[in-house]
């Protein structure tokens, strides 16, 4: 089955998939259910579901979202518009050449593939494929209800092959502002870009505990503690979820470089999970400056990292943000945080302490999307603990993941459905260290073909 599984995801990755670039990947999975004899539905937003003739039973859905967070190393010519994503297979690993590889969520789409073709005829097997899930969950916020229609859900977007995941992480994102007083450049002075690469990077959720630098906040320290008051422009982070890798800042400098380089290469030589690196290149004299006075060192202050964590049932992050994006539009500087909070009020909490921060900023909050409560009386993860202890004599971890299922807005559309998220290990997701292991999606396939043959009667194999 691990061939197939490597082939659909192969032919996947063959199609630009970005978030809100989704229509040819939905066309191959249209195309694909018709060459199968499957039936498909699709909504006015994209958003497919493939079903077959059964439908008699408990109804089950396997439910994936089919765009994928595009980044890729700074010297990548790589065109996510057009250009496929070149697998590199290494042992037991496959990750990507110079780009992130797409195993979120495109594995577990693949998988769910082979299930189809493997259970269509043996009950009704539903298989929802949800657009734009990377940018806001928003394939799912605009679903029809009838898309979820169904007795047992199984999300494969979770990145642990030890795990059954019973709730997610709420969240919402910041856009703050702040006008730029310009002035003119001076002659006698000069110019520098400052650029910062080399950083992890990572899921801005499921990495944000890792200690891995954050380029815009180390950015923003470098030019704090070299007294930078004048910048031409600065620019960092590419998506809300991803932590920022590379940021650059072109400023106006009038020291010896080499005091510059120093304070750089102690302000790097403080992240020892990163491989970070610099380069300082001269300038051309600009027509106008921006004087940022004090809003540097306001900047750095601003928060990135965890807020606070779980006490009690579960462990890890209950609440955290993301310094996601800083770049200067139409004369201001525009900063992007993204936040997450387990539940509500965790993450009503985190507002108010991020507002803190901004007092003299114009600011407003978008793209909120609920949180997955936990079920405590979920026959589905009863039935899929039993399965994994009888596949491999152990125990699965139970969590919570502090990142954005859909499971919570597909459950609001359905509050009778039973859900679990489940998927093989992932590593360094939404970055181009992104890889996946053979072994474990081998593994997450059995169990979950066991998960379905369970509910189905049928024993485990």
């Amino acid at each position: 089955m691990l061939n197939r599984i490597l082939q659909y995801f192969s032919e996947i990755s063959s199609v630009p998939r970005c978030s809100k670039n989704e229509k040819g990947i939905v066309h191959y999975i249209m195309n694909w259910a018709s060459n199968k004899g499957f039936l498909y539905l699709a909504d006015k937003y994209g958003n497919c579901l493939v079903y077959g003739s059964v439908n008699t039973g408990e109804r089950v859905i396997l439910q994936t979202h089919v765009d994928m967070v595009c980044e890729k190393i700074k010297e990548s010519s790589h065109d996510f518009l057009k250009d496929p994503i070149k697998l590199i297979l290494d042992g037991d690993i496959l990750r990507a050449h110079e780009t992130s590889l797409g195993a979120d969520n495109g594995i577990g789409m693949a998988i769910s593939m082979v299930l189809m073709e493997e259970f269509s005829k043996e009950l009704d097997l539903r298989l929802l494929f949800t657009v734009d899930e990377e940018t806001g969950l928003n394939g799912a916020k605009g679903l029809e209800a009838g898309f979820v229609d169904a007795d047992f859900l199984l999300n494969l977007d979770s990145e642990e092959d030890d795990t059954i995941i019973v709730g997610s992480a709420g969240g919402c994102d910041i856009i703050i502002t702040k006008e730029l007083r310009k002035i003119f450049a001076g002659f006698d002075s000069r110019y520098y870009r400052i650029e910062l690469d080399g950083f992890n990077g990572g899921h801005s959720g499921v990495d944000i505990h890792k200690s891995f630098g954050n380029a815009i906040k180390v950015l923003l320290k470098v030019l704090k503690l070299s007294g930078i008051k004048k910048v031409v422009n600065l620019g960092g982070g590419t998506a809300h979820n991803a932590i920022p890798r590379y940021a650059y800042a072109d400023v106006e400098y009038n020291m010896d470089v080499s005091l510059l380089e120093d304070i750089i290469v102690k302000v790097l030589g403080e992240f020892k999970n990163d491989s970070p690196y610099f380069k300082i290149t001269e300038l051309d004299r600009p027509e106008y400056i921006f004087d940022f006075e004090d809003l540097i060192e306001i900047l750095e202050r601003f928060p990135h990292g965890v807020f606070k964590e779980f006490s009690g049932e579960f462990s890890g992050v209950e609440s955290s943000s993301n310094l996601a994006k800083i770049g200067i539009d139409n004369d201001q500087v525009v900063i992007v945080e993204s936040l997450r909070g387990a539940s509500k009020s965790a993450l009503d909490e985190l507002k108010l302490h991020i507002e803190n921060y901004l007092k003299g900023f114009k600011y407003y909050y978008c793209c909120e999307y609920p949180g997955w409560q936990t079920n405590k009386n979920s026959r589905l993860l009863e039935l899929a603990k039993n399965v994994y202890f009888e596949m491999f004599q152990e125990n699965p971890k139970v969590e919570v993941i502090h990142a954005g299922l859909e499971c919570g807005i597909l459950y609001d559309k359905n509050n009778s459905l039973d859900i679990i998220s489940v998927g093989p290990n992932i590593r360094n997701p939404h970055s181009p260290d992104e890889k996946v292991y053979l072994s474990s999606i081998e593994k997450s396939y059995r169990f979950v073909y066991n998960i379905i043959r369970s509910i189905i009667q049928i024993p485990c194999r």
